[in-house]
């Protein structure tokens, strides 16, 4: 089994599937080189996107992917401003959010969801919805790439800015409001996965699990929302609820 090192020298300028084993004896299968970045390589496995730092690599792999400390500290301060930037905003909207909640959830009728009766919308909503969820395969297609968690939070926040307005044109019983919020939720702990996995804090399977939640309840709004919902893909959403009523 080849090493860490002997194996990003071999897939540097490939990308190539391979085995490795980490200096701390950790063993990966499968392994695709994404992206060199200044502080560390990203690298795709069959558990997801993962990253080493290149302060985890010898001297020698250091200087032959040109890696230089001070670039590399100034690269993860500008993520670390992202990552913070995006926190505060996510905190600021559901502060303001609390108030139209409170009275959203007082005016309520108390019904359970249920896409049989669906409430009709009119065609601009419906558009405005399918909009958002179009907007959300640009994360899918960078996930795909391999990018960075910055990367992706940048390409989120003006999706997140779309999704809060248009949760509150939906009744929260809705399913489609609960798919919409529940797809983008999915979304952004993908996103915090991806930098806790970035920084050796988190498991590399957090990400698949959140991108794959984020998929599901989008497929299933827009399948909804075109009005082409098939009968198993019904079963798959109640399915969902009923899991999401059992972990909330």
């Amino acid at each position: 089994m080849k090493t860490l090192a002997v194996s990003i020298l071999c897939l540097a300028s490939v990308a190539l599937a391979d085995d490795f084993k980490t200096i701390d004896g950790k063993e990966d299968k499968y392994v695709k080189v994404k992206r060199v970045e200044p502080d560390g390589i990203v690298l795709s496995t069959n558990y997801g996107i993962s990253k080493v730092y290149f302060t985890e690599l010898p001297k020698e792999l250091q200087e032959r992917f040109h890696y230089d400390p001070a670039k590399a500290a100034a690269y993860s301060t500008q993520q670390n401003q992202n990552i913070e930037t995006w926190r505060k905003q996510q905190a600021q909207a559901q502060v303001q959010a609390q108030p139209q909640e409170a009275r959203a959830t007082a005016a309520e009728p108390m019904a359970t969801s249920g896409i049989e009766t669906l409430p009709p919308i009119t065609v601009a909503l419906k558009d405005e919805l399918l909009g958002a969820v179009k907007m959300t395969d640009e994360l899918d297609a960078l996930y795909e790439r391999g990018c960075a968690s910055a990367e992706f939070i940048a390409a989120a926040l003006p999706v997140e800015r779309v999704i809060m307005k248009l949760q509150d044109k939906l009744p929260k019983a809705d399913p489609r409001h609960d798919l919409l919020v529940n797809a983008f939720d999915a979304y952004q702990q993908t996103a915090i996965a991806m930098k806790a996995n970035e920084q050796g804090r988190g498991q590399r399977s957090d990400v698949t699990v959140t991108i794959a939640t984020a998929r599901l309840c989008k497929h299933l709004l827009r399948r909804i929302l075109e009005g082409n919902l098939t009968p198993e893909e019904k079963s798959v959403y109640y399915a969902w609820r009923k899991g999401l009523r059992e972990n909330p």
